[in-house]
């Protein structure tokens, strides 16, 4: 009996680890299945099979291709593709058909020269419209129905937004190429970029509508029964006895007859014999309609009378001066062709009775319309004429029931007659606008206070860039090595397409200049001394880094007022900033501090800052050193923080001077912001000062620094 209790407990026991090793293998297998499962999702993403090419380089499909993408400015895709097919290239377009929801496009690709082998010879590269979406608009009619209308049939609900938001760019193309073969792609991108995708010349358009009297017509100093000397003009034949509207086109060749004929416009307006109804200009791209409406709405009521009900409506009718204008400018940039109509509508008084309510008053609108083609030489004003109105105006009045006495009544009355014959003439001046020149300040604003936006408080401060800001650096442009390195750059681009897209050839062939930043940073510095920005600096907010082996950060936190109020009589001090080794793994991020001690000025203060400012072989090489020794250095540092702030602020602002002219808008920050913040002068902040202390000098070592990086890729092409 106990031999059988004895076995039976060995039995169990054994059951029992059976039990407990086959439920954790399986806790085991399970545990090993669950890391697996999670960890693509958790740990790592998974990874992205590299594209397979035969041993022989040989493409196999568009996916082992690199891509580029082409963002278009002018051309719309469409012509340029269609342009580029008719080169040859192969092109994949997309069909579009409905989605599954409204708003929601399926794609179909079409092929345009279509290729069957990706590795025959200029086969690549392939040129993929990326589609563009339709829905771009929200001024678009609503499905849904509205009873709350207003009068004017505006919906007070709005519109529906039934399209799913898209937010990509528009107008883009992706370009395939062999992995490693770019030639192709940057030939394919100078075809774009300078000969498809250009941009289109504008015209800034200045009309001039005066109404002139009509006996005064002749004290402008031209007959329009004729033509004379210095101008031509264009007279269809009378119609009803009177002169029907006409052109005259000023000569150029004869400045004196433009001179004159705008001083006698002056004199008649000072004489009052001449009134001035609009002044409108516009600015147009070249073959693009213009147009300028300056005028009223006049409401119209119109009665309906039903045998059921009456009902009322309000139309409105425009009344003004209407200039359409669609101008083309010549090859050569010298005369512009212009489509022009001059609408010259007005209210006389109104008739009719509405005494009773069933006759509205409505009013009478004089209508005169002139259009004609016209062939004009640049900055050339012409004149659109004969827009004739007469008045006649009767009145009678007197004293009650006295002026209706027979024979003596006309004693007590009172009558006149006035007859008003008045012309109103259009004189429209074409000028041609390049950008690039100072003929683009003609749709600049003058140079005024007016167009400063300061202290507001809900919006940022806000200056535009005067002409008086703007350095005159002709000298620049003017220089033979800068025009011999530009020749240089163009040659080579020319030979090698793939330069383009690379520095320093790719700045300068887009019109920048190496080291320019310098000079443009300084006519910041200008304009902020010139609204005396530095005094919202707080002198004891500013800080800045002290290198500190002893900290274990490697350094500490510094208020510069302390240091700036100790500087020793005869001495300066001295900020020196330089990067101090580089970013490890163990320390991921270096923070460049100063170096910091008062020093004798032994030479002018200029030299001694542009002796401690050392310049590398590259830009992480450099040293800059702020040096302070009075009031007025102490000052432009506080500039320096200004324009550092300024900077964050406007990260669309281009330091080049192609881009900083006469007109740009620029945001300040407020003074408030200012005061209540902390300034750290740091690296940045040194560079800037030494910039704009010695801008020329600082322009040009960066210059040659390029240049001489250019010197050394042009030698290597030899």
């Amino acid at each position: 009996m106990l031999r059988r209790d004895k076995l039976m407990r060995n039995y169990l026991l054994l059951f029992l680890i059976f039990i407990t090793s086959v439920t954790a293998q399986q806790r085991a297998n399970t545990q090993s299945r669950s890391v697996t499962a999670k960890q693509p999702t958790v740990t790592q993403r998974p990874s992205i099979k590299a594209p397979t090419q035969a041993k022989s380089g040989s493409i196999g499909s568009m996916r082992d291709l690199e891509y580029e993408v082409v963002k278009l400015s002018y051309i719309q895709t469409d012509r340029a593709l269609a342009i580029l097919k008719t080169m040859g290239y192969a092109v994949v377009e997309f069909k579009s058909g409905k989605g599954e929801i409204d708003g929601e496009y399926n794609f179909t690709p079409v092929y345009s020269n279509q290729i069957t082998n990706l590795n025959l010879p200029n086969a690549l590269p392939i040129i993929i419209k990326l589609p563009d979406t339709e829905t771009i608009s929200l001024v678009k009619p609503s499905k849904s129905k509205s009873t709350k209308k207003t009068a004017l049939g505006v919906d007070l609900g709005g519109v529906t937004l039934d399209y799913t938001t898209s937010g990509d760019p528009m107008q883009r193309l992706l370009v395939g190429y062999k992995p490693g073969d770019f030639n192709s792609v940057a030939k394919l991108l100078d075809l774009i970029q300078n000969k498809i995708d250009v941009p289109a010349n504008q015209i800034a358009i200045e009309a001039l509508v005066l109404e002139i009297n009509n006996d005064r017509l002749d004290e402008l100093g031209i007959d329009f029964s004729n033509a004379g000397q210095g101008y031509s003009a264009t007279f269809p034949p009378p119609q009803s006895g009177s002169i029907s509207p006409f052109t005259v086109v000023l000569d150029r060749t004869l400045m004196g007859n433009s001179s004159n004929f705008r001083a006698n416009i002056e004199a008649l307006i000072s004489n009052k014999a001449a009134e001035i109804l609009s002044k409108p200009s516009v600015l147009v791209l070249d073959g693009r309609q213009a147009r300028i409406q300056i005028g009223q709405q006049i409401p119209i009521t119109k009665t309906t009378d039903t045998q059921i009900s009456t009902t009322k409506s309000v139309d409105y009718i425009p009344v003004g001066i209407v200039l359409n204008l669609r101008p083309r400018i010549s090859e050569d940039g010298t005369r512009v062709t212009i489509q022009v109509e001059t609408i010259i509508s007005e209210t006389e008084d109104r008739i009719g009775s509405s005494g009773s309510g069933d006759v509205e008053a409505a009013p009478i609108i004089n209508n005169r319309k002139v259009q004609s083609f016209v062939r004009v030489a640049n900055n050339t004003p012409f004149i659109i004429g004969g827009l004739i109105n007469e008045k006649k105006t009767e009145n009678e009045g007197g004293v009650p029931i006295l002026k209706d006495l027979p024979i003596i009544g006309r004693l007590f009355a009172v009558s006149s007659k006035q007859r008003v014959k008045k012309e109103v003439i259009v004189v429209i001046t074409p000028h041609i606008i390049i950008e690039s020149e100072d003929n683009f300040s003609r749709v600049v604003p003058q140079d005024s206070e007016l167009f400063n936006k300061f202290d507001n408080r809900s919006f940022p401060n806000s200056y535009r860039i005067q002409h008086s800001d703007v350095f005159d650096l002709s000298f620049i442009y003017e220089s033979p090595v800068f025009n011999d390195i530009i020749d240089e750059v163009n040659k080579r681009s020319k030979k090698d397409k793939t330069l383009i897209a690379r520095e320093p050839y790719k700045s300068i062939l887009s019109g920048k200049i190496p080291g320019e930043a310098a000079l443009v940073k300084r006519m910041l510095l200008d304009v902020i001394g010139k609204l005396n920005y530095y005094k919202y600096i707080d002198p004891d907010k500013v800080i800045y880094f002290l290198d500190d082996p002893a900290d274990p950060a490697g350094f500490r936190v510094t208020p510069l007022a302390k240091d700036i109020r100790s500087i020793p009589e005869k001495k300066a001090l001295k900020l020196s900033y330089s990067l101090k080794g580089k970013a490890t793994f163990d320390k991921p991020f270096v923070r460049p501090t100063a170096a910091a001690n008062y020093v004798t000025l032994k030479a002018p203060y200029k030299q001694e800052l542009k002796d401690f400012n050392a310049r590398g072989e590259n830009a992480e090489d450099d040293i800059f050193t702020i040096l302070l020794s009075r009031d007025r250095d102490e000052r432009r540092l506080y500039e320096v923080l200004v324009m550092k702030k300024m900077l964050e602020m406007n990260p669309d602002l281009e330091l080049t001077l192609k881009y900083f002219k006469p007109g740009i808008e620029i945001l300040f920050p407020s003074p408030e912001v200012l005061l209540k913040n902390s300034h750290v002068v740091d690296r940045d902040a040194a560079k800037i000062f030494y910039e704009v202390n010695d801008y020329y000098g600082s322009f040009e070592k960066e210059f040659n620094r390029a240049t001489a990086d250019l010197g050394r890729l042009i030698k290597a092409q030899n």
